[in-house]
């Protein structure tokens, strides 16, 4: 039998001005970020993003699948190999959580995202999507096999490499303190966000959950910036960036597990220092991707690489890919620039008959390259999976597409 915690102390980092200015810096950004494009296209962008936050969601826990399968996935067209199956509604699971999480927020609803019922309520979601098999638990130290119950907290004792999480009769405990110290009313501005960081770890480490931390801990992550401001509509995704570090996450994440060392190391039971440093990590990461995504949001970069892919349709270079009017460039960066546009001002844009624009329109949707709610509705900006790393150079990893 291990020893195990009583206490998760300390629940925030030590404020350096660093780690203050760095998470102000992720604020500003953000919000920049937030207003850089139209807000239906910046629901679109927002949709693929989720897709993408599942791909790299599932790369750090080791599970591989393609940005393709998981388009596929969206359709519910999975594939006949069990395996990628699999991985698929892994994926689809992800994007489906993160859509419901979306939603609760623009409904202006008020989410304490710290509640035990939030939490549970994440991970009951995301298990009841996936086969049964993934609630069946082998337990590495006897052998014994135990069914999880989506959303509900453990009933078992886990240890996870070095760390021995608490034990489970105290999780409705320490559950609590999460929540009333996350969300009491003395955790505003500049602390309010460096808690995002904060409350990420100490998730990790109360384990509440039988299996599925990772999934759950970054899908309350995502809730939290959303809460606090630092999300920019989902136009950002900070599972990129941790999987782009996967390893330095994962010991970033164990060195926050170590227990306090000397009267220098804060008044806890656990390390102050390693917190701080993991504080500091996650906020990097943030920075990093917000300023990846302003990159590839800037107007002038999107419209040419728009361009660029209709002209290297238009002139047939692409494999696969049928001939496409170079005409088609006016209306997709127009729809890009501004959300969506009336079928009747085509004509206009590409200088050419209505029975040439009537055709035009009806190939860009059959490619999924624009939506319509209907066929006289108007045209709106829509990022097909063949496009994304035209559109969107090094969202996925080269040669995954």
């Amino acid at each position: 039998m291990f020893d195990r915690p009583a206490h998760m102390e300390p629940m925030f980092p030590r404020e350096q001005p660093a780690l203050v200015a760095l998470a102000m810096k992720v604020y500003a950004e953000a919000a920049e970020l937030g207003g850089m494009v139209h807000p239906v296209t910046k629901k679109e962008i927002a949709r693929l993003l989720r897709h993408i936050n599942s791909y790299y969601s599932n790369l750090i826990e080791g599970e591989h699948t393609t940005p393709a399968e998981i388009e596929k996935a969206v359709k519910r067209d999975y594939s006949e190999d069990e395996e990628k199956k699999r991985l698929q509604k892994l994926s689809l699971a992800h994007i489906e959580v993160q859509e419901l999480i979306d939603k609760r927020f623009e409904a202006g609803e008020d989410v304490n995202v710290c509640s035990t019922d939030f939490i549970c309520r994440i991970h009951k979601e995301f298990y009841e999507r996936v086969p049964e098999h993934f609630l069946t638990i082998k337990n590495p130290d006897n052998g014994e096999v135990i069914t999880m119950v989506p959303g509900e907290l453990r009933t078992h004792d886990v240890r996870v490499g070095r760390h021995v999480a608490p034990d489970w009769k105290s999780l409705p405990e320490f559950m609590k303190r999460f929540e009333e110290t996350y969300t009491s009313d003395t955790v505003v501005g500049h602390r309010k966000l460096v808690t995002a960081a904060a409350s990420h770890h100490r998730l990790a480490w109360i384990h509440p959950f039988l299996d599925g931390n990772g999934r759950v801990t970054r899908l309350f992550t995502y809730a939290f910036m959303r809460k606090v401001g630092i999300d920019s509509h989902g136009l950002w995704t900070l599972s990129r960036g941790l999987a782009r570090r996967a390893e330095e996450y994962k010991g970033m994440l164990a060195s926050a597990d170590s227990e306090r060392k000397g009267d220098y190391d804060g008044r806890g039971n656990l390390s102050e220092k390693a917190l701080t440093e993991f504080s500091r990590f996650i906020f990097e990461v943030a920075a990093d991707q917000v300023l990846f995504m302003k990159k590839l949001l800037a107007l002038d970069g999107l419209y040419n690489r728009i361009e660029g892919y209709v002209n290297r349709r238009a002139d047939n270079t692409l494999i696969d890919e049928k001939p496409l009017r170079v005409e088609a460039k006016h209306v997709l960066t127009e729809v890009m620039m501004r959300g969506e546009i009336a079928r009747g001002e085509v004509p206009r844009l590409i200088g050419l008959g209505e029975r040439t624009a009537t055709a035009l329109i009806k190939q860009l949707l059959e490619e999924e390259l624009v939506v319509s709610d209907s066929h006289k509705a108007p045209i709106r900006f829509h990022i097909p999976g063949k496009v994304v790393g035209h559109y969107f150079p090094d969202l996925y990893p080269m040669g995954t597409i």
